[in-house]
């Protein structure tokens, strides 16, 4: 009941010579919240990609998220390396 979906991209690893799993999306169906699930599949993909030889994983997460998302990553180990504001002009 819950998902992480890894992506990783070439040009990225061939600049930077990093091969980076990053976590696009990490959920769990509202109903199943608060029973480790998110925890357990983070860690099972952090696992997939050490097997699997990926350098890091990063993510980018709102640190206003109601979900307690923020909290979920840094027990998995996380740390916030920068922050940074999104601007947007509405029509």
């Amino acid at each position: 009941m819950s998902l992480v979906l890894t992506l990783s991209w070439a040009a990225d690893t061939e600049t930077t010579g990093i091969r980076d799993a990053h976590f696009m999306v990490v959920g769990t169906i509202p109903g199943y919240r608060n029973r480790g699930l998110a925890g357990a599949a983070i860690g099972s993909a952090l696992r997939a990609a050490a097997e699997h030889g990926y350098d890091q994983a990063s993510l980018v997460v709102d640190s206003a998220n109601p979900t307690g998302a923020a909290g979920i990553f840094a027990r998995a180990g996380f740390t916030a390396k920068m922050r940074y504001v999104r601007w947007a002009l509405e029509a």
